[in-house]
């Protein structure tokens, strides 16, 4: 890889476990409450499921951006750029992460050696 991880790469990182983790569990509560609700409970299931495949994606980009992954870095793109949709709150991580994940030094950590 092209060397040390930045140090912001592990709070980054951490931020996408945790965000697995969050994702995971309301995965876990959306789909246990759609046995509940027998009219809309497939709908609510299918919620539920997106949850989890988000939880995990969180968790492989967490992985990727530890090991300094250039696909990882890429991924964290896109989810960022989606991420700029969620006004406020979400438009303004969303443009540190881009901001971040665009400097050189950053781009230079993750190129092959």
């Amino acid at each position: 890889m092209g060397g040390e991880r930045p140090g912001g790469i592990t709070v980054l990182a951490v931020l996408y476990i945790l965000s697995g983790l969050f994702a995971l569990g309301m995965g876990a509560m959306v789909l246990t409450g759609s046995t509940m609700m027998p009219f809309f409970g497939g709908l609510v299931a299918a919620v539920g499921a997106i949850y989890v495949i988000i939880g995990l994606i969180d968790f492989a980009i967490a992985y990727g951006l530890w090991n300094l992954q250039p696909w990882a870095r890429t991924v964290a793109i896109i989810f960022a750029i989606i991420g700029l949709l969620g006004f406020p709150i979400g438009t303004i991580i969303s443009i540190i992460i881009l901001w971040y994940l665009f400097k050189p030094e950053i781009k230079e950590a993750f190129k092959k050696t």
